[in-house]
């Protein structure tokens, strides 16, 4: 039986407006979503909850937040 990833909580602020989602570690992905909409990249150097600020950003910025 597979284990369900943890999912934690992330946010962000961007003029004055904060913007959450969730992410979660699946093998050497991360994922961060929101009710709009979601991103997925490779882990790399950074942390996984800095690289999913910065996902999370992304999807700000893209009206997907």
């Amino acid at each position: 039986m597979t284990k369900e990833p943890q999912r934690h909580r992330v946010s962000c602020e961007i003029d004055g407006k904060k913007h959450e989602g969730n992410y979660w570690v699946a093998g050497k992905i991360l994922v961060v979503s929101t009710s709009m909409g979601g991103k997925s990249t490779q882990l790399g150097a950074l942390v996984p909850e800095a690289l999913a600020q910065k996902l999370l950003l992304k999807l700000a910025k893209e009206g997907k937040a």
